[in-house]
């Protein structure tokens, strides 16, 4: 008996065979592009963030940095230390929203805050979708220099020697014994995800060396 070794039935893929095959290759490619999609959001997400959190790392750094130096006086001249601006220019003052100090610390000490680090302050400008840029004045200078962007808010609450919260703004000024900052941005972008936008705050409560003891 001779039997055929060769198949042939070489039948071709059908019509239903090909649209199910062309579906499974779509949706395994699909899955594959929401999946590195979801990873390069989350990616960006993270690297935005981590560049908030330095930028707010920075900023109560600087302003702690500034505030234990407040007061600093080697003459006892009794001139050095927090400020309200005669002009009634808000973010010039020592209050809620701003903070402006004063410390004698180049040497020769002249008993004045004449020099660009002598003479410090903090406050928001240039809001912009909500959101403000912190700025640091020093010295004589009325233009801010940049610490930080999308602030979503800047707050600085007031305590005497004793503890005890101070009203605002503070009075007298030479009582202040410490300085609680808080400091909250958010994201310029909603979240792609949570669909919200991101927040991130810092809190930090710092003592005046030169004046409290």
């Amino acid at each position: 008996m001779i039997y055929n070794l060769y198949n042939t039935s070489n039948k071709g893929l059908t019509i239903i065979e090909v649209v199910l095959y062309a579906s499974l290759i779509f949706t395994i490619l699909l899955i594959c592009f929401k999946f590195y999609q979801v990873n390069l959001n989350t990616y960006k997400i993270e690297m935005e963030r981590s560049d908030r959190f330095q930028d707010l790392k920075t900023a109560i750094y600087m302003i702690s940095t500034d505030i234990r130096k407040c007061g600093c006086d080697p003459l006892n001249t009794g001139n050095m230390g927090f400020i309200n601006q005669p002009d009634n220019k808000d973010r010039f003052d020592t209050d809620s929203n701003s903070i402006h100090i004063t410390s004698d610390l180049v040497y020769p000490w002249d008993g004045k805050a004449d020099e660009t680090n002598e003479r410090i302050k903090y406050f928001l400008y240039s809001k912009a979708n909500g959101l403000y840029k912190l700025g640091r004045c020093t010295g004589k200078s009325l233009r801010p220099q940049p610490v930080a962007e999308g602030i979503h808010s800047l707050v600085f609450t007031y305590y005497d020697l004793s503890g005890r919260l101070m009203s605002n703004p503070p009075f007298p000024l030479k009582s202040i014994g410490s300085v609680e900052v808080f400091i909250k941005s958010q994201s310029l972008q909603r979240n792609p995800i949570t669909k919200n936008y991101d927040i991130l705050s810092f809190k930090h409560r710092v003592w005046v060396p030169n004046i409290s003891f």
